[in-house]
């Protein structure tokens, strides 16, 4: 297990003034306790771990919080809409995104088929950042499938595979 060092309220708050010195120490420790109030919405909750009555910080927890805010004080210039547009696209500055983007967090992938047009589609159900529904025709879900396992670096070569046991009803296959 890796230790981590934890600081705790007084010492985050210290840390967070040498990060960011454009606040004071006594701002970064009420920050640090309006954040922890369940009856308070901060842009960004900085995680923390309660130990008897003290609340403890991770310096990943801080650092992030640090990345956040600095980019929200850059953040000082208009953007035009389709600027803002990518940026929440991707996450930037919110819980579970980044500057690459989000975490792609797929909840379902079932197959579907609609009884109005009796059409068969691929329902693919997202839950991040929210509940999205996506409704696929298979040949564009054959055609992303092909895209993700060419960017993976293909499949596994068949001649990579022994068989283990076949009868008329299973085929099983070991790797090499």
């Amino acid at each position: 297990m890796k230790e981590q060092t934890i600081h705790n309220t007084r010492a985050a708050a210290e840390y967070l003034h040498e990060q960011i010195p454009d606040e004071t120490v006594e701002h970064w420790q009420q920050a640090l306790i309006n954040n922890r109030r369940t009856d308070r919405n901060p842009p960004h909750r900085i995680g923390f771990t309660m130990i008897g009555r003290g609340a403890f910080y991770t310096l990943e927890e801080l650092a992030r919080f640090v990345e956040f805010e600095k980019g929200r004080k850059l953040g000082t210039m208009k953007l035009s809409p389709r600027a803002m547009e990518a940026l929440r696209a991707v996450g930037f500055n919110e819980r579970g995104g980044s500057s690459t983007g989000r975490r792609f967090d797929v909840t379902a992938i079932s197959r579907q088929h609609d009884e109005a047009t009796g059409e068969i589609f691929i329902q693919l159900i997202v839950n991040n950042p929210h509940l999205l529904v996506y409704r696929l025709p298979p040949e564009q879900a054959l055609e992303i499938a092909q895209q993700l396992i060419a960017e993976c670096g293909g499949t596994p070569k068949p001649d990579s595979y022994q068989t283990v046991t076949e009868n008329a009803d299973v085929l099983v296959k070991g790797k090499v």
